[in-house]
């Protein structure tokens, strides 16, 4: 499927991953496997003077520097593809809809941001969402159960295992409600 990806210029933000294909809802587009990456600590990251958005979490503490294609999939609130994680570092990308030809690919950063839930210490961390579509929430956060209901619903099935397993109090009241 790789084959059939393009990286260029994107109206979301700076450069985005389009299909040169139609792609069919529920096909793998990227499978992702981050273990064989330098990992790197947030101090880490600061003091190594590499200025990127492309680090991933990999759990314990560490990140990696992704420079795959996959790095290259913007934010949206209505995404088309969703990842699917295997466990935080290994992931699968399918399409979550039928995806036009040279259509951007996006997925929605709230459901992979996992270092980012319940943390008191993030000051309210987000970004401004420039996506465009319909029910744009304005704003990217990090944390999954800040997500509206419907979403959460949505997405509870493509967290990882280990996450499922830490917050399952939280996740089945979630499915409680």
């Amino acid at each position: 499927m790789k084959e059939h990806l393009k990286i260029k210029r994107s109206k979301i933000q700076g450069k985005g991953l389009f299909t040169t294909q139609d792609i069919k809802k529920g096909t793998l587009i990227i499978h992702l496997d981050l273990t064989k990456l330098k990992t790197y600590t947030l101090k880490e990251i600061k003091s190594s003077g590499i200025d990127s958005e492309h680090w991933d979490y990999v759990g314990r503490g560490k990140y990696v520097l992704d420079e795959s294609l996959a790095a290259y999939i913007n934010h949206s609130c209505e995404p088309n593809c969703i990842i699917q994680m295997r466990t935080i570092a290994i992931k699968d990308i399918y399409a979550l809809v039928d995806i036009k030809k040279d259509e951007e690919l996006t997925h929605d950063y709230t459901l992979t941001a996992v270092d980012r839930i319940g943390r008191k210490d993030d000051n309210g961390w987000g970004a401004r969402c420039n996506c465009g579509s319909i029910n744009c929430r304005k704003r990217i956060t990090g944390d999954f159960f800040k997500l509206p209901i419907e979403r959460r619903l949505k997405y509870f099935r493509f967290l990882p295992p280990s996450i499922k397993e830490k917050y399952k109090d939280r996740l089945r009241g979630l499915l409680r409600d």
